[in-house]
């Protein structure tokens, strides 16, 4: 069981907060608030399927992560058809980090390959790297406790140092 206050991996949100609970309704209920953009929406979740959820990763694990982000292996997965392989990789997105930071890293490097290949990148890619970047800065600024700027500075610099080891 969660605590309020906790942060918590919603599949189909990402980060969200324990807010309270709801265990006099029909339907025992957590109540989650989460922030997506400027806006903050608050949900209710069936206490019954809480098993879906789990805890964000920790501080360490943050640090670790972005420390180690140049061993952090890119997802293999390949398939001919770009709606299979874009359905895997939204639901790796499901599984909170360090799952976001590689389906991330994984798009961030398969649209520079094509580029450096005169290639036009899959569209799915520049879709699926946005929502993995999403939950990926905000995971980790909450295990931090830094903002998403700093955690997006600090991926930015791990990325460009891959980039020109390639180059």
């Amino acid at each position: 069981m969660f605590s309020i206050g906790e942060h918590v991996i919603h599949p189909g949100q990402g980060v969200c907060t324990v807010t309270g609970f709801d265990e006099d309704a029909p339907t025992p209920m957590i109540i989650l608030e989460c922030k997506q953009g400027h806006a903050k929406t608050r949900m209710m979740y069936p206490l019954a399927q809480s098993d879906r959820l789990h805890l964000a990763i920790s501080r360490e694990e943050a640090e670790d992560l972005i420390e180690h982000y140049g061993d952090l292996e890119c997802d293999p997965f390949t398939e001919r058809n770009s709606s299979l392989e874009e359905t895997h990789f939204k639901q790796l997105l499901k599984e909170g980090a360090p799952e976001t930071v590689r389906v991330a890293k994984t798009m961030h490097h398969r649209i520079r390959l094509a580029e450096r290949q005169a290639k036009k990148p899959s569209s799915y890619y520049a879709r699926v790297l946005k929502e993995a970047r999403r939950r990926s800065l905000e995971e980790l600024s909450v295990a931090i406790g830094c903002s998403e700027e700093d955690i997006e500075q600090r991926l930015s610099a791990a990325e460009s140092a891959i980039d020109a080891s390639l180059n």
